[in-house]
């Protein structure tokens, strides 16, 4: 029966995500007729949640695809196990993305990397686990990665007690070739992680609500925003009119990224496809 339900609830996101990409569709169409498409050729290009479109999202392949690359920054999504590890994953289930069942917050690390974190992608990928953040860290600094790490705290469907102090000590406990930074939905998980690192870059999260947006602009310790590309086609006017800086989620066409290049205030992308957003930007730099 979960079997079933997990394919049903599958079925349905795509079904959502189908009316979203024809909503965006119509959107891009009316903007690209309103817009001067004048690039600047300066976007930071963010891997989302490591190079998505080719390697099992999550995984130490993803991430080392996206420096391969030669992405500016990773995306990736933290949670904490029963024995208090940081662990790499997007859902707060381990179904979607491995071979087992079971929340992480009810399983411990070694119980965790018992499965098989790469096979649902592709047979190849057998031996990926979900990894831990210290794995991360470990395989970015042996790979001299020298862009942003922008770490999101997943925080805002189950809440993890000690998961900011967790994920900081972490990051200050030495010096790394790599900057990072912060997001997260929810909103209180930043506040904790500015008490904790006043200096670092905090991005609230959004999806295209209109009191999120305004909660992060007015925000006297988020430093950006990080809202879903469909904001920016709707408001894109406002951009210019901002004292703080967007990163837009999730952007994987050449239009969407030319629109991001060309407008005031955006700072990057998240994108699933790291290496043709990086050669995109990369071309349009040349002809500005």
């Amino acid at each position: 029966m979960r079997k079933i339900y997990l394919q049903f609830k599958n079925q349905l996101a795509k079904l959502a995500d189908a009316y979203e990409n024809i909503n965006l569709s119509l959107r891009r169409s009316r903007l690209k007729k309103k817009i001067n498409l004048d690039v600047s050729g300066d976007l930071q290009i963010f891997a989302h949640r490591g190079s998505k479109s080719n390697r099992p999202e999550n995984t130490l392949a993803a991430f080392e695809e996206a420096v391969r690359v030669g992405a500016d920054g990773i995306e990736l999504d933290v949670h904490l196990t029963r024995d208090g590890e940081i662990v790499v994953i997007h859902d707060e289930s381990i179904d979607r993305t491995s071979n087992g069942h079971g929340f992480v917050r009810n399983l411990t690390l070694s119980e965790i990397q018992k499965f098989d974190a790469g096979s649902w992608f592709d047979k190849k990928y057998k031996n990926e686990k979900i990894p831990s953040l210290q794995e991360v860290l470990e395989l970015l600094k042996e790979l001299d990665f020298k862009g942003i790490l922008n770490i999101e705290i997943k925080t805002d469907k189950y809440y993890y007690p000690g998961i900011e102090e967790k994920v900081s000590e972490l990051m200050l406990k030495e010096n790394y070739p790599f900057s990072h930074i912060y997001c997260s939905f929810n909103y209180k998980s930043l506040e904790n992680l500015h008490d904790l690192e006043p200096d670092t870059e905090l991005a609230y999260l959004a999806k295209n609500e209109k009191d999120r947006i305004i909660r992060g602009l007015d925000s006297p310790f988020a430093n950006s925003l990080h809202p879903r590309i469909d904001w920016l086609y709707k408001n894109i006017d406002k951009l210019d009119k901002s004292e703080k800086f967007f990163r837009f989620w999730t952007i994987n066409n050449d239009l969407d990224i030319k629109i991001a290049l060309s407008s005031p205030n955006v700072l990057g992308i998240m994108t699933d496809y790291p290496e043709r957003a990086v050669k995109i930007r990369n071309e349009y730099k040349k002809e500005s």
